[in-house]
């Protein structure tokens, strides 16, 4: 048997038995493998095993997961799905990487949603409040994205998160100045500055891209 034929079926064999060793073990030899593609092996076979990877590192422990964010977040190679996954996992350096191949990608942009319908007066609201909980169902409300994420965007202190997720939905940069003064406004002045920086560094295009990835795992998870 060709260690292709072999290589194949072992992957098959730890995908058809959900277990966490498996999960953990699949997802390594998928990056291994993906971040290394044999010459031989066709390049239209890459696209099944790329969505493969991208659904495996969502159900591997913390740790794994942080590995391979480490080992393929800034490698060219990997497939720009398995990079949006591994957004939060990664330096901020490697973030503002993600963003620019989001940019860079070919295609139109589906937002899976109308964005015209946003009310930007209930994120402001909860903002003003300064209740945690209920600016994170303002965020899951308003950019339909998983609890997860949220949490994530509302962690990011440097609020570029913030800036995609607003930027990417068309809001305003008034509205995201405001919500990034409101969510940290005991902030030195410095940091808040380069807070409010941000909205315009960020590339609309790679906003979108990656609110779509964002909403694409609500939709999953529904």
């Amino acid at each position: 048997m060709s260690d292709a034929k072999q290589r194949l079926n072992r992957l098959i064999e730890l995908a058809t038995y959900d277990a966490p060793e498996n999960r953990r073990t699949l997802a390594v030899e998928l990056c291994d493998l993906l971040l290394d593609w044999p010459m031989h092996y066709p390049t239209h076979m890459r696209e099944p095993f790329e969505v493969l990877l991208e659904k495996t590192v969502r159900t591997i422990d913390g740790e794994t997961r942080h590995t391979l964010a480490n080992k393929c977040g800034g490698r060219e190679e990997t497939p720009i799905n398995v990079l949006n996954e591994f957004y939060f996992d990664v330096p901020q350096d490697v973030r503002d990487t993600i963003i620019l191949r989001n940019a860079l990608v070919d295609g139109a942009i589906s937002l899976a949603g109308d964005t015209a319908d946003i009310d930007e007066a209930v994120l402001l609201c909860a903002a003003r409040h300064q209740r945690q909980d209920e600016l994170l169902g303002a965020l899951i409300h308003v950019f339909n994205i998983e609890q997860t994420t949220a949490f994530a965007i509302l962690d990011d202190l440097s609020g570029r998160s913030l800036a995609i997720a607003c930027k990417g939905a068309h809001l305003s940069r008034t509205t995201f100045s405001a919500l990034a003064l409101l969510m940290d406004a005991g902030g030195e002045i410095e940091a808040l500055g380069e807070r409010l920086a941000v909205f315009d560094a960020v590339p609309l295009t790679g906003a979108e891209r990656l609110l779509v990835f964002w909403r694409s795992r609500q939709q999953m998870a529904a």
